[in-house]
């Protein structure tokens, strides 16, 4: 069992590591543009994901930046 723990704390810091925001949002963004492609709007859908996936970008560097300024090392 101590093997299987071990494990899944390395996945955990591999994929999601101190910036959740950047593992979560692309997978909500293929979430959406499913949903997008499934309304019948499948010619928008590269839009869509695009635009999700820089905006979640921007809104870790934003969170870095504030917390940078702020003089706290997350």
């Amino acid at each position: 069992m101590r093997y299987v723990i071990a494990f899944a704390r390395f996945w955990h810091d591999f994929l999601i590591g101190d910036r959740p925001e950047l593992f979560v949002g692309p997978i909500v963004s293929l979430a959406l543009v499913a949903l997008v492609i499934q309304a019948g709007w499948s010619a928008v859908s590269g839009l869509v994901l695009f635009g999700l996936v820089v905006a979640t970008g921007g809104l870790g560097l934003a969170r870095e930046l504030a917390a940078a300024r702020a003089g706290t090392d997350r």
